[in-house]
């Protein structure tokens, strides 16, 4: 049987949804996420101004997911079930991960709706207000021993843009879009080196050496 798998994020407590709670997944529904456009209309000026990548890319709004259950139980059964739900995931924001998208996952505060006692099997909808992107479950990795200088390393990123953990084992020089970075030996995190999605190149310069470890999350729509 299929399962949801939710992991609250304020204490990761885990539950899925047919092996814990006996719930069986009818379709669900995930929105794509809308973009944020925006468009300023001036006098004498036909069309609109279209300022949607002012900043240099696109932005998304959030995402909505639609679970529906079916709770194959008498309704004592039902009822109970129904408790432990609310009280495990409503309100909550969870980790959520789909049987269509097992290697991926979404960010999203959940809700519970009401429980309709008028049917002889119990129903359950759970929805989320979701991050625009799914995730990837395991953190990507690259690591470089760096070689002959000049040293270049690609890092290929996915659509989310994403900003990395960079590693060295020594000092370094490198260029990443025509800005250079002098990293010292250690953990580094710098809001300004921002990954794309595609082939992002890293070109180490005169007086680096040793091992270099970009370490970053990616995402897709």
């Amino acid at each position: 049987m299929q399962n949801i798998v939710f992991t609250r994020l304020s204490d990761n407590m885990v539950r899925k949804s047919y092996s814990d709670f006996g719930l069986l997944l009818s379709p669900f529904k995930l929105e794509i996420p809308e973009v944020q456009t925006n468009y300023i209309d001036i006098v004498g000026h036909d069309g609109s101004i279209d300022l949607t990548e002012i900043l240099g890319m696109v932005n998304y709004k959030s995402r909505e997911l639609e679970l529906t259950f079916t709770v194959p139980f008498e309704l004592s059964e039902v009822v109970r079930i129904y408790h432990v739900l609310a009280n495990f995931l409503h309100g909550q924001k969870m980790k959520i991960i789909l049987p269509t998208f097992e290697d991926l996952y979404l960010i999203g505060r959940c809700s519970i709706g009401d429980l309709d006692r008028s049917k002889k099997t119990g129903q359950i909808t759970i929805t989320a207000n979701c991050e625009p992107y799914k995730y990837k479950r395991n953190i990507t990795k690259v690591v470089k021993t760096i070689g002959a200088l000049p040293y270049e390393v690609a890092v290929n990123n996915l659509k989310m843009p994403t900003t990395p953990k960079i590693i060295t084992t020594n000092n370094v020089i490198m260029n990443f879009e025509n800005a250079d970075y002098s990293l010292a030996k250690g953990e580094h995190l710098n809001t300004s080196i921002v990954l794309k999605e595609g082939r992002n190149i890293f070109t180490f310069k005169e007086g680096s050496l040793g091992t270099v470890t970009f370490s970053y999350q990616e995402g897709m729509l």
